[in-house]
């Protein structure tokens, strides 16, 4: 089968054996595999990385001992294997599981995971619309039910990529009043498109006088951070009120200065972190992609055969994009 491979900012397909359904383990056959983010660590990087795709949706072609899925069942596929025994991946959260095993990329056309990572697709959400449930989706959703995103409260966000994108479409579908920050003009009309009442440039000077004035109101701040960068989710909990809730999403592999009495205590705020959606939710995904199709379209921004992942990796790169996708059989 074919699989991407990357490295300094190239990308290129490779060969590599097509895997064979093991135990509880199935095949799926890719027809639509995201390009993340965290991704682009291999792109950009000195190092050849092969397959470190890990969102996709397609079809199961094989089975095992599986006694949740048969061939031919249309599915997402969740990111990262669990072990389905440990209490993380019995509560429905496997992202967080301690006895990971090996990770099949989906940077491929075809892959291999446990069955119950894999989510059905009703045959009304295509392949592509189905896969944004993996980190278009997910990780958003987790945190703005973390948060108590509902209809009327008034929520911030932070970071505008297809993370942040998706954010807002959550958000504004459950009728929140929704705030965007990002320094991309691109990704802030997109938002805006998606239902954000106002968007500001990250580099808006007095830009937490101004979000101060545009959010007043009656209800608890909330603030989501989609972007990882150290100065929004310092703005984020400067903006927060009393008893105000901040999400962190965007990875941040450093450290932020954070005063437990100044910052916390004495405004009661509340930070919470979100690497991803419990299983149990994916009802209310699917839900969304099924009466939202405006909104799952907005976040699908361009999509790339496997014969043009260059121009895929490119694109992604240039941060004027929602949600990349490669078609792995095109």
């Amino acid at each position: 089968m074919k699989v991407v491979a990357l490295r300094d900012r190239k990308a290129w397909l490779v060969d590599r054996p097509e895997p064979k359904a093991e135990g509880r383990e199935v095949v799926v056959k890719l027809h639509a595999a995201p390009i993340c983010g965290s991704n682009m660590h291999g792109f950009f990087g000195d190092d050849e990385v092969v397959n470190n795709g890990h969102e996709g949706a397609g079809e199961v072609v094989e089975v095992d001992r599986s006694t949740l899925l048969d061939p031919g069942d249309r599915v997402m596929c969740q990111p990262l294997p669990g072990c389905g025994e440990c209490p993380d991946c019995l509560r429905g959260d496997a992202i967080y599981c301690a006895n990971r095993r090996d990770v099949h990329g989906m940077f491929a056309q075809f892959t291999r995971l446990p069955d119950f990572l894999c989510t059905p697709l009703p045959d009304e959400i295509d392949f592509v619309h189905g896969s944004l449930m993996g980190c278009a989706l997910g990780p958003a959703y987790d945190a703005l039910k973390q948060l108590g995103v509902r209809a009327g409260v008034t929520i911030v966000v932070t970071g505008l990529g297809p993370v942040g994108l998706g954010a807002v479409a959550l958000a504004t579908w459950k009728g929140a009043r929704v705030f965007g920050v990002d320094p991309v003009a691109w990704r802030r009309e997109r938002a805006l498109a998606l239902g954000a009442e106002a968007v500001f440039d990250a580099d808006e000077r007095n830009l937490l006088t101004i979000l101060r004035e545009k959010t007043a109101g009656g209800y608890p701040s909330l603030g989501l951070d989609c972007s990882g960068a150290a100065d929004a989710e310092r703005l984020l909990i400067d903006l927060a009120g009393v008893r105000g809730r901040v999400a962190f999403v965007g990875e941040n592999n450093d450290t932020l200065p954070v005063s437990p009495s100044r910052d916390l205590i004495r405004k009661g705020l509340t930070l919470v972190g979100c690497w991803h959606m419990n299983l149990n939710d994916a009802p209310e995904l699917i839900e969304f992609l099924t009466d939202a199709p405006d909104k799952t379209d907005l976040l699908v921004s361009h999509t790339f055969g496997f014969s043009g992942v260059q121009e895929a990796f490119d694109t992604f790169a240039s941060r004027e994009s929602a949600k990349v996708i490669l078609l792995p059989w095109q």
